[in-house]
């Protein structure tokens, strides 16, 4: 066997074994990322695309290996042909990588924040609905940004005014200095981020939301950190929280519930689709923008389905399902009884179960099953049914253990339309418009707690530092 950048007919007279492999270097003018198109089934790459619907778009050496009985029946100019067909396929995979993946090598993920749909599942099938306003234009101002940007840092944004107190630190409203665009920009102080343990839950959340982007979640856009805080540059909602809104106005319409519960349902469905349970939905998790659409936000104790979570019981107990309040292994069904709290809450203006502690909750839960009584005025009996069957205690028997599906398709969101709400073409039922910046908003948010002296010692060591190593995206 001998390899060489020679022609084909060059190599001819170089084969005596019949059963030899000539090794053929093709010298291309462009550097190219494919997946294999040999698809020979001793071929690890072709096994492995054979078993997956992605294209694996890990980098190969620009070689074709090829017998030399083909060559012998097929002739040169047929190979020749050959070649030229694989080159035009490495071109199309090219193209394809940037089009769809952005260029990043190995992203396998189901309904991508790449991609430029997402997917409802309807009675008999799946149906797509389009996101491509939405994935276009975003893309395009990303891809903008970072050209123009090439370091992220606190110097790269105007802070313009607090509109939010997190459980460890501010979020800001800024302006990106360059761009002139505004987010909202999460400061978290890692002195907290220790001395609460919750090191692990902030670096679950930006790892999640690097690979998740949707028009009813708050994406993340950028990730930076300094040796003091980390920072997480998020879209910026202007309508306040639902919890700021509940405070004001107690109950909300049935009409209004539900325009509030298929936001929610559309932010669960992207989720729940790419394995992530939320696991803390609640008022204080859902802001409005300026047009009265909810976002669903706050990732810290979101889990991947996959893993056992039986002893986890991260969340808030108002909200909290019973099988996490009694540490029992769960699924996507406990973001499904949060949402029926939620809907409770808004209609009825308190929630099913009221303690001043955990214990107080479990215990109410375990004592009584909580639900509307049919009849109640200003609420419908299919909305009734619909909210009592999700705070089912047992998540075996809670609206949605077999599947979102089966919520989407309850007879109290008969007729919603789910494309035109997706791609934001309809009007919401209540509008907050812009109250980030009234004084009854910022009253509710609190000074800071002065953290301890220990804890900003510990930020001196290289070994305590090292822990937040990885937190950036750009």
């Amino acid at each position: 066997m001998k390899s060489s950048y020679a022609s084909l007919k060059d190599l001819l007279p170089l084969m005596q074994n019949k059963q030899a492999k000539i090794k053929i270097k093709l010298q291309a003018s462009q550097n190219y990322e494919e997946s294999c198109t040999c698809n020979q089934m001793s071929c690890v790459i072709c096994s492995r695309k054979r078993s997956s619907s992605m294209i694996s778009l890990k980098p190969l050496k620009h070689s074709i290996i090829i017998d030399q009985g083909k060559i012998e029946k097929q002739g040169v100019a047929q190979l020749q042909g050959l070649i030229s067909r694989k080159l035009s396929k490495q071109s199309s995979n090219q193209l394809l990588q940037q089009t769809y993946y952005g260029g990043k090598l190995n992203y396998d993920q189901k309904d991508s924040s790449t991609n430029s749909s997402t997917w409802l599942l309807s009675k008999s099938h799946s149906r797509k609905i389009s996101l491509d306003n939405y994935s276009q234009k975003e893309t395009i101002q990303l891809k903008t940004s970072q050209q123009q940007i090439t370091t992220i840092s606190r110097l790269t944004f105007r802070f313009i005014y607090v509109i939010g107190k997190g459980g460890f630190g501010k979020v800001w409203r800024v302006e990106m200095k360059q761009t002139k665009k505004e987010f909202a920009l999460k400061e978290m102080i890692k002195a907290k981020i220790i001395s609460k343990r919750s090191v692990n839950s902030v670096m679950n959340e930006k790892f999640l939301l690097e690979h998740l982007r949707h028009p009813f979640i708050v994406n993340m856009h950028f990730a930076f950190q300094d040796k003091e805080n980390l920072y997480l540059v998020l879209d910026l909602l202007r309508g306040g929280d639902l919890r700021f809104h509940i405070c004001k106005l107690k109950r909300f319409t049935e009409d209004q519930a539900k325009f509030f519960a298929c936001c929610m349902l559309l932010a669960l469905q992207y989720l729940h689709s790419n394995g992530i349970i939320h696991r803390d939905l609640k008022p204080e998790n859902l802001v409005f923008d300026k047009d009265g659409f909810l976002h669903l936000t706050d990732l810290g104790v979101a889990r991947l389905n996959k893993d056992s979570i039986a002893n986890d019981t991260s969340g808030t107990p108002g909200y909290m399902a019973p099988e996490v309040m009694c540490r029992l292994e769960h699924s996507y069904p406990v973001d499904y009884y949060a949402l029926g709290v939620i809907l409770y809450e808004i209609l009825i203006g308190k929630r099913p179960y009221n303690g001043k502690n955990r214990q107080e909750i479990r215990e109410q839960i375990l004592a009584k099953q909580a639900s509307i009584k049919e009849g109640t005025p200003n609420i419908s009996s299919k909305a009734i049914d619909f909210i009592n069957r999700l705070l089912i205690r047992k998540p075996q028997q809670r609206l949605g253990f077999s599947g979102i599906e089966e919520i989407i398709h309850h007879s109290w969101l008969k007729g919603v339309q789910w494309a035109k709400l997706l791609n934001k073409e309809m009007k919401s039922l209540y509008i907050p418009g812009c109250i980030d910046g009234n004084s009854d908003f910022q009253n509710q948010i609190s000074a800071d707690s002065e953290i301890e002296e220990d804890c900003q010692s510990l930020l001196r060591r290289k070994s305590v530092q090292s822990l937040f190593d990885g937190y950036k995206f750009q």
